[in-house]
């Protein structure tokens, strides 16, 4: 109960400083963008990387990992049909319910609570939406980008047509072909991206190593001084520059709609009805412990992935509401579950 109420309270100084700084104009945008970049690319793969080299792969962490990538695409459906409902924004809406953000705040969490010694338990649970999120909710973003530049090109291309017959066909021509452009160079799958993903790469390198040579994975992530010196002291950055870049994200301030609420507040309970369903029959009919349990559980109450507004451009003001929201209610969630022993 101690080490769980000091782990909450050093998450809620760091992102109320975070905060504070944003406000008083200390943490700029462009610093807050400069701390993403340092996460994303070295701390938190180093996280990731030492988290999947201590994963002892066997065959039941296959089947776990396929449980959750149809959990996810389960959540999906219901996702849909929940937005269809509430007429609420789609595809949005569909897009918000599928995958879990792990890397920027589930290992965070997970490390914070009960020690980077146990976030192998944690990515267990991760390979099974990390495999889903880059590719079918990839698939699904990409071609629903595809269609937005779409009718965006079409409605431009009636709106040139207008000009043209007003006598501004050269300028409309022209202005038709840089929408051409914009729109094909919008859609293609990220390809470059995913490969070139820090975070995908600490995930491949950590499963290959222990696979094919698990005794060396074993000492380079417990037993060498040097790499635990750097896991340590670089990686252990991860959770006190998200809390800071969390906080400095919430001085924009919130903009609350009856669609938004809606959405996070189902999505909570769909996640919070598949994650005990996970932690209690799933993960224990394979034969996992107690801290794969917790994981399971942490992991379905996380919100959607932070990628979302990236690569699908659509409804921006919405998608990032029901993304700040849904990460305030998350932490708290998990302080809960938490400090009442629930996890």
């Amino acid at each position: 109960m101690e080490q769980a109420l000091g782990s909450l309270l050093s998450i809620a100084v760091l992102m109320v400083a975070g905060y504070l700084l944003a406000k008083q104009g200390l943490l700029p945008e462009k610093a807050v963008e400069g701390l993403r970049l340092l996460i994303t690319n070295l701390t938190l793969p180093l996280v990731m990387f030492r988290a999947f080299l201590l994963l002892h792969l066997e065959g039941r962490n296959l089947a776990l990992a396929v449980v959750v990538f149809f959990a996810c695409a389960a959540m999906g459906i219901v996702g849909a049909a929940i937005g269809r409902l509430m007429h609420a924004p789609s595809p949005e809406t569909r897009f918000l319910y599928q995958g879990f953000e792990a890397g920027m705040l589930g290992y965070v969490l997970f490390s914070g609570f009960y020690g980077a010694e146990q976030l192998p338990a944690f990515a267990a649970l991760d390979i099974g939406q990390v495999i889903y999120v880059f590719t079918v909710l990839m698939v699904q973003m990409n071609m629903a980008e595809q269609a937005r530049a779409s009718r965006i090109q079409e409605l431009q291309e009636k709106a040139d047509m207008a000009l043209a017959s007003k006598g501004h066909g050269a300028s409309s021509q022209e202005e038709r072909c840089k929408m051409k452009k914009r729109s094909i160079a919008g859609t293609v799958f990220p390809w470059r991206d995913i490969v070139n993903s820090k975070v995908l790469w600490a995930i491949c390198l950590g499963v290959v190593l222990s696979i094919a040579a698990p005794e060396f994975a074993q000492r380079l992530g417990e037993k060498n001084v040097v790499m635990n010196m750097l896991f340590a002291m670089v990686g252990g950055l991860t959770t006190p520059l998200v809390c800071l870049v969390i906080g400095a994200s919430l001085s924009g301030g919130l903009v609350l709609s009856r669609e938004v609420v809606w959405v996070v507040a189902t999505r909570l309970v769909v996640a919070l009805a598949m994650g005990f369903g996970m932690a209690h029959w799933v993960v224990p009919a394979l034969g996992f412990g107690v801290w794969q349990r917790r994981a399971a559980l942490i992991m379905f109450v996380l919100p959607p992935p932070f990628i979302i507004p990236v690569y699908y451009k659509g409804n921006i003001q919405f998608v990032s509401s029901v993304l700040t929201l849904f990460t305030l209610i998350a932490i708290v969630t998990v302080a809960l579950l938490v400090l009442l022993g629930v996890v």
